[in-house]
């Protein structure tokens, strides 16, 4: 199915000031040439977005536009229904979706957010549900991850924790009987971790820098703090840093990449040995043959980079620039290694909300 077949197929009532040529218009041409919404670097079936789409759908959703959130899902999962039934089926599923998202009683357990925060939960909601739905087996997939991302700007409070655990508990009691995946997770006891924003000013300066990133952004500049807080002495491009599980919500990498160098919690790399240790011993002798530096295939990769370093280090940090090489920023680096425990404590929390607080 053509591109032009796939958008004139998707049926409804007269189109909202907001609907298909506008979502296409906000693609900008970088999807997929059947499949104009999807990245052209998976398979179309696989139903990854070719950008980041929050800004677009943060709109929506704040003008409360259900059917044109349910559109987008549903352009999404063009390649790859999911439900069965025709196109107009497939359409009013996904309708189906958005409202119950967009309806949600997200404050019921979640207290004191701003309008911004639950306007933020929302969407992440509906980025999450081109690919997953909001059941106990939501937990066992990596969303929680992406949700701790999205939602570190926003301080929240939990009401009655104690009624979602029982919940998870139930269910994993249930499924444990007829699956030994489940019977591998333990019951929980006590409460839930809060979501409340941290006292320490050096993560909460951290945190706010990340605040007006994009959705997908901010999920891919959370990646790149969390890889390089393990080992800072590596530095690494923004591109490699991000993971699948956020580039499959939808990412335009380049522009999230100059997105995230704004913010300055990255800056470009300066620690060219560093970088040069990420390097393979083939990436290492094929550099130095192709320079003609006399470099041995019994040479050790230590050796080889040394070799590197003495014979052409302007060479290779001018590539080292080029590349997009990044590092943290100083001032940063504490934070962002509390920015990892406080990612890791948010995650079991939002584990348990998004399997079973979401749908009413």
């Amino acid at each position: 199915m053509v591109a032009s077949q796939t958008v004139q197929q998707l049926p409804g009532r007269q189109a909202p000031r907001h609907t298909i040529p506008d979502l296409l218009a906000f693609a900008a041409g970088l999807g997929h040439p059947d499949y104009p919404c999807l990245a052209r670097t998976y398979n179309a079936s696989s139903c990854v977005p070719c950008m980041d789409f929050s800004p677009w759908l943060r709109e929506r959703i704040h003008e409360g536009d259900a059917d044109a959130v349910g559109q987008y899902l549903a352009l999404m999962r063009a390649a790859n229904p999911g439900v069965a039934g025709t196109a107009e089926d497939i359409v009013r599923h996904y309708r189906g979706v958005a409202r119950v998202i967009l309806a949600a009683p997200i404050a019921r357990h979640l207290r004191e957010g701003t309008d911004e925060a639950y306007l933020d939960l929302r969407t992440a909601l509906v980025m999450l549900a081109v690919h997953e739905s909001f059941t106990g087996f939501i937990m066992a997939s990596e969303a929680a991850d992406f949700m701790a991302a999205i939602m570190l700007p926003h301080g929240l409070r939990f009401s009655e924790p104690s009624v979602l655990v029982e919940r998870r508990n139930r269910f994993v009691a249930e499924k444990s009987r007829e699956m030994s995946f489940w019977a591998s997770w333990p019951q929980l006891q006590g409460t839930l971790r809060s979501l409340e924003l941290p006292d320490d000013p050096e993560l909460r300066r951290l945190i706010e820098a990340l605040a007006p990133l994009p959705l997908g952004a901010r999920a891919h500049a959370v990646d790149a703090l969390r890889h390089l807080s393990a080992d800072s002495r590596v530095p690494r491009t923004l591109a490699s840093l991000s993971r699948y599980e956020t580039r499959k919500r939808g990412l335009d990498v380049a522009d999230s990449g100059h997105r995230i160098l704004a913010t300055g919690v990255v800056v470009p790399a300066t620690n060219l040995e560093g970088w040069l240790s990420s390097w393979t011993r083939r990436d290492l002798l094929s550099f130095l043959h192709h320079e003609g530096v006399g470099a041995r295939n019994s040479h050790s990769k230590e050796r080889l980079a040394e070799l590197a370093l003495a014979e052409s280090a302007d060479l290779l940090r001018g590539r080292m620039a080029d590349a997009g090489v990044v590092e943290l920023a100083p001032e940063h680096r504490n934070a962002a290694l509390g920015l990892r425990r406080k990612l890791y404590r948010a995650r079991e929390t939002w584990r348990v909300w998004l399997a079973f607080a979401v749908e009413p």
